[in-house]
């Protein structure tokens, strides 16, 4: 079809504005130079409502990764398109923004990222356009020591509101059976925090802090307890899955068998799946500093036969040599850094040290390596700390 300037001129401008309206937001950042009327479009709130409704319709081609160097504490935003291949860098000018968010980890929905500021305060914010909103302070309960919080954001692009959903479940093991775990909703229409009563519908996938999902209905987190043998000196690390109950309001622990000592361990939801990703360690001896053995795995949780499935496992070399890390080469040994994103069937692992991706798709156990090297390139004794999900992305005229 031949796509002139005459055949455009000729279409409806409604017709002209459904169509761009469907593009992801890096080409319509480019279509502002084409003509002045396309450039007034991209400004229009009412165009950035149409795309927001839209882009809900598809599956998002975008991995958002914010990224926070370790030593300096700078930000900024990394976009990768899952299908174009294509890296796009966006920096945190505004030093408001910037100072405004001194915590790692971040909640992402529709184009909008939600996380904590401060100690009893959560910001929502449009990483395009740095426009952000401070919400109400939440009830002082949940600051609690005895509680941990899991916090996750749902944005609804058809209405242009959002919810964020707040989950406080005890820490000491000894009270779950006593204390029932609280809920707190806020609605961005309201702009107030309630105790939810009504079950909650989350979509699987959506993450929360730590090392948190949401998985056909459940909350599920790797709980870490410490148990002391005959001294402070003298204890044991032990690692369960449990899982909330969104609709009961219940939790429980769950016996799928969990690696003994783990670190840096994740869930993530791939292929209406759920996964851990973690180091595992290992015995024996022959590595840096007498340190026993660590491998790298994905493993699938099967939560109906309480097992556990290691899809594959790389050895600390190997992950050092296929993702090129960098180790410091000082006593004060560390295992490389390693990110997992989900989108579509497979996992993206991405080294914190020097940004080169793999993507392994759970279904036909198969690794793509076709990925070009992260825009930061190689940041040595620099790693970066990494937190994203896949989203689509909001012009910064987008009302919300």
């Amino acid at each position: 079809m031949d796509l002139s300037t005459a055949l455009w001129s000729d279409l409806p401008s409604e017709m002209v504005d459904q169509v761009l309206s469907y593009l992801p937001l890096p080409d319509l950042c480019r279509y502002r130079t084409v003509c002045k009327r396309w450039d007034r479009l991209m400004c229009d709130p009412k165009f950035g409502s149409l795309c927001a409704q839209n882009a809900s319709k598809r599956e998002a081609s975008l991995i958002a990764m914010r990224y926070m160097t370790c030593n300096t504490f700078f930000t900024g935003w990394c976009f990768l398109d899952v299908n174009a291949r294509r890296w796009y860098v966006f920096k945190e000018d505004g030093k408001q923004i910037r100072s405004s968010f001194p915590h790692g980890d971040v909640r992402m929905d529709g184009g909008l990222v939600c996380q904590y500021w401060g100690p009893d305060g959560i910001i929502v914010y449009n990483p395009v356009s740095q426009t952000y909103r401070k919400l109400p302070c939440t009830p002082k309960h949940f600051s609690e020591k005895t509680y941990f919080s899991e916090l996750t954001l749902v944005v609804d692009n058809i209405s242009q509101s959002f919810k964020i959903f707040l989950f406080t479940i005890p820490e000491n093991k000894s009270r779950i059976l006593n204390i029932v775990p609280l809920k707190l909703v806020y609605d961005s229409v309201t702009n107030e925090w309630k105790t939810s009563t009504s079950p909650v519908c989350i979509g699987s996938g959506s993450k929360l802090n730590g090392s948190g999902v949401i998985f056909q209905g459940y909350l599920y987190t790797i709980r870490r307890r410490i148990y002391f043998e005959k001294s402070i000196r003298d204890f044991r690390d032990e690692y369960t899955v449990g899982r909330y109950n969104l609709v009961k309001d219940a939790w429980e622990d769950l016996d799928v068998p969990i690696i003994i000592e783990i670190s840096s361990a994740c869930l993530v939801v791939s292929a209406n799946r759920l996964f851990l990703v973690a180091w595992s360690k290992g015995h024996g001896s022959g590595f840096p500093y007498g340190r026993p053995s660590w491998s790298f795995q994905l493993s699938e949780l099967k939560i109906p036969d309480m097992t556990r499935e290691v899809l594959f496992e790389m050895s600390e070399a190997d992950v050092v040599e296929g993702f090129e890390t960098i180790e410091d080469g000082t006593t004060n040994y560390s295992l490389p850094g390693m990110s997992a994103f989900s989108f579509g069937n497979s996992i993206l692992f991405m080294s914190t040290s020097t940004g080169i991706s793999a993507a392994f798709d759970v279904v036909t156990r198969s690794w793509d390596r076709n990925f070009p090297p992260n825009p930061l390139e190689y940041l040595p004794n620099l790693n970066c700390s990494w937190a994203g999900e896949q989203m689509n992305l909001l012009l910064p005229c987008t009302p919300w």
